[in-house]
């Protein structure tokens, strides 16, 4: 048990040493996935945005094809209106020119309406555009930023990578599982020293008996107070320090 508690001070080491490499990036790591989700979002927008351009574009064409036809009807109308005999015929062109010139005026200001609405989507889309090379540059100084601090770190964090995959191997899986289930809990500690007969983490006072036992090491003991797995290290040095 001994040399299993040892290994737990060299792996809770470890881990408060990634621990501080993982602080030491900041925010900056939620910061890229918050600005890379709002340029995907913006850019569906702008996606959805250019859809309604070109379904009011199509529209706009349609209507220009309708006003022609109906221009050209109502020409023949008109010449046809000189050469009735009756009255009946006149009336029937007649109504023929009134229906035509109606829906001229109702096409026409439909095509205004599309006209007004494609021009505020035009201010939209520009508007959208802007943003999204905003967001983009903004997103590469957040990742210049990231990669710089994961650059500046890697070589140390892969080496306590490694390391700690070793440790590892010399834990049997309850103890593991027990100490990673504490660390989770308590902050990322999981394992807290013995010093001047209290815990080093919620300085809760132990009693001498105990205290004892634990300067023993061949047992592992929790706090009572903060459920940590309490260690004495005075005469231990972790491994990677040793000389």
């Amino acid at each position: 048990m001994h040399k299993v508690l040892e290994t737990l001070i060299d792996l809770q080491d470890v881990d408060t040493r990634l621990q501080r490499l993982e602080a030491a990036k900041g925010d900056l790591p939620q910061r890229v996935q918050n600005v890379s989700a709002q340029v995907e979002e913006t850019k569906t927008i702008l996606e959805q945005k250019m859809a309604e351009k070109e379904t009011i574009s199509s529209e706009q064409k349609t209507i220009h094809t309708d006003v022609e036809e109906l221009k050209q009807k109502l020409k023949k109308y008109k010449v046809q209106l000189y050469e009735v005999k009756t009255n009946k015929e006149y009336d029937a062109i007649t109504l023929e020119i009134e229906t035509s010139e109606q829906k001229i005026d109702e096409q026409e200001y439909r095509n205004l309406e599309l006209e007004e609405a494609s021009a505020k989507l035009d201010e939209v889309i520009a508007s959208l555009q802007e943003k999204i090379v905003d967001l983009s540059e903004l997103l590469i100084d957040y990742r210049k930023d990231l990669e710089a601090k994961l650059a500046a770190t890697k070589t140390e964090e892969e080496a306590l990578r490694s390391r700690r995959a070793e440790m590892v191997q010399n834990l049997t899986k309850p103890i593991l599982s027990a100490y990673e289930r504490i660390r989770q809990g308590r902050g990322g500690v999981a394992v807290a020293k013995l010093i001047n007969g209290a815990c080093s983490e919620c300085s809760s006072r132990i009693p001498p008996q105990r205290a004892l036992e634990i300067r023993m090491m061949d047992r592992m003991y929790l706090c009572e107070v903060c459920g940590r797995i309490v260690v004495w290290t005075q005469d231990y040095q972790p491994v990677e320090n040793a000389k």
